[in-house]
């Protein structure tokens, strides 16, 4: 059993297993006095691919706490594309892993675990170490590239930048993709090119004809990434979960794991930081909503911009004179422009060694303030752009 820490015997998020791994509790319960379960070894190390974990009912030790994710809400809406996206500790990796272990023990479903680069997959031999103990009488292992559970191959791990060689690999047995930490921070590694072409690629080699359920995890970086770009998604006004077009997006919320988190030292300490909205309120860490404001009624078409086969058009305000940028674009207009030579095309001025009136007035309102953002995506956008050509 494992179950959320929380102070004065508060309500826990707990989840008890049985011998098979199958659910015995709800997931919400009261914790009142210290439990006992099987105590959970770790047997002799296996060479150079990792150690065999296998619990055995023996012994008893004291409560390990621990919040994570439940998955059942997002699998309700039975979409095909699910991102996952939260602060840090809430237990989203932890959630699916012990998702994707269940069904591969109940009937056999198998899985594919992703990050972006090869690097990223170093620690995979200790992919099971926090989660085994939650499956007693079954023995796990990692023999790269593969999951093995109970001498059986459960699942494997592969690289997004390098997955074309995967083509001609069958995956029949392969139900779910988790492709962690889709989102990149800043400053670490770079997205790939053509990246959402690169794992839709993926997907069909796995999936061929069946349905495969994919699992986006992330931290809650930012809006701005090329998911969210490709398949034009917003997130949810007012809500922490919305579907549409086989696409759920959840913004997954913990209250519980917020108020501890509260009252540790290091939550103090960050509270009211940008971290701590991050960490602590599920606020996107490296996006500012500051000129982000939807354009009034009292607008007029200025000119259009295309970067990264995105449209967007430029709006001048006839009462304040402030300029707004939407994806509101008016295809009469004739004053068009193409920020990089990929987006050139006929009709099309490229800014690139061009003298433009109107760009021109763009750049000096973006530096004196007076421009507006009609959503976070286009103000992170139209940064790459100015930064193009400032």
């Amino acid at each position: 059993m494992r179950v959320s820490s929380l102070k004065n015997g508060s309500c826990l998020r707990v989840a008890l297993t049985g011998g098979d791994g199958t659910d015995t509790s709800p997931f919400f319960g009261s914790l009142r006095e210290p439990q006992q379960r099987p105590y959970l070894q770790r047997t002799k190390r296996v060479g150079e691919t990792g150690e065999v974990l296998q619990g055995s009912a023996f012994g008893t030790a004291t409560e390990e706490r621990y919040m994570y994710w439940d998955i059942n809400r997002c699998l309700s809406y039975n979409c095909l594309f699910n991102f996952i996206v939260g602060a840090r500790g809430v237990g989203k990796t932890y959630g699916a892993k012990r998702y994707v272990i269940k069904k591969f023990i109940q009937s056999g479903e198998q899985f594919v675990y992703v990050r972006r680069y090869k690097d990223e997959l170093k620690k995979m031999k200790r992919f099971f170490e926090d989660i085994y103990q939650e499956f007693p009488g079954h023995e796990f292992k990692v023999s790269p590239p593969n999951f093995i559970i109970d001498d059986v191959v459960a699942g494997t791990y592969m690289p997004l930048s390098t997955a074309k060689i995967e083509k001609s690999t069958p995956f029949p047995k392969v139900r779910t993709i988790i492709f962690d930490e889709f989102i990149l921070d800043k400053g670490t590694h770079h997205y790939l090119p053509d990246e959402v072409t690169n794992f839709l690629e993926l997907y069909s080699t796995i999936a061929r004809d069946r349905d495969v359920r994919v699992l986006f995890l992330s931290n809650a970086l930012t809006q701005t990434n090329p998911y969210f770009l490709y398949f034009n998604i917003h997130l949810p006004y007012g809500k922490d979960i919305a579907a549409k077009n086989d696409i759920l997006v959840e913004m997954v919320t913990d209250e519980e794991y917020k108020q501890h988190i509260e009252q540790t030292r290091f939550g103090k300490l960050i509270k009211g930081t940008e971290y701590g909205d991050y960490n602590m309120g599920n606020q996107f860490l490296r996006d500012d909503s500051t000129f982000v404001q939807k354009k009034p009624d009292t607008v007029v078409y200025s000119f259009t911009m295309k970067y990264k086969e995105t449209y967007y058009g430029v709006w001048t305000d006839r009462m304040t004179g402030y300029l707004y940028v939407s994806y509101d674009v008016d295809p009469t207009n004739h004053f068009s422009y193409s920020i990089t030579q990929a987006d050139h095309q006929p009709n099309m001025v490229l800014l690139k060694g061009h003298i433009s009136v109107l760009f021109d007035r763009f750049l000096l309102y973006y530096k004196r303030g007076y421009v507006r953002f009609e959503d976070m995506n286009i103000k992170n956008m139209c940064q790459e752009i100015l930064k193009l050509t400032l």
